[in-house]
């Protein structure tokens, strides 16, 4: 008997089989900007509404189905996903986009708090006074 093709072909992503194992959430934080009023209600509904048409599967988008679910809590929207494949990073992606489409791209960014969160935060903008003078 010939081994013809590579074995490696057969071989299965980690991220793959994490993704096929249950569910995962991930948590954006908007309570800094929220609590200073810069990001209201309907904001936090815009950007929900947003990830939900945004967020491609398998290469389309308007596609979540029930494999992911986009929801808002408080101050915080969760994406929780059911045995489907996309990164953390992708939601950062997202969440600078949106940022951009809202004119807070230049105040606000999103920083990773934990393994799975996210928290939007301001830049670190130190004036020094010895320039001005």
């Amino acid at each position: 008997p010939k081994q013809g093709k590579n074995v490696k072909a057969a071989k299965v992503d980690s991220r793959v089989r994490r993704a096929e194992a249950g569910k995962l959430i991930y948590k954006i934080d908007c309570g800094i900007p929220c609590s200073d009023e810069l990001i209201n209600d309907d904001t936090m509904n815009n950007f929900a509404t947003y990830l939900t048409e945004n967020l491609k599967i398998q290469g389309k988008t308007g596609q979540l189905g029930d494999k992911v679910k986009v929801s808002q809590e408080d101050n915080k929207i969760v994406v929780t996903k059911f045995k489907v494949l996309f990164a953390k990073r992708y939601l950062k992606f997202l969440t600078r986009k949106f940022l951009k489409k809202e004119k807070l791209r230049d105040y606000v960014r999103p920083v990773a708090t934990s393994k799975h969160d996210y928290q939007l935060r301001y830049y670190n903008i130190h004036l020094d006074d010895e320039e001005e003078a």
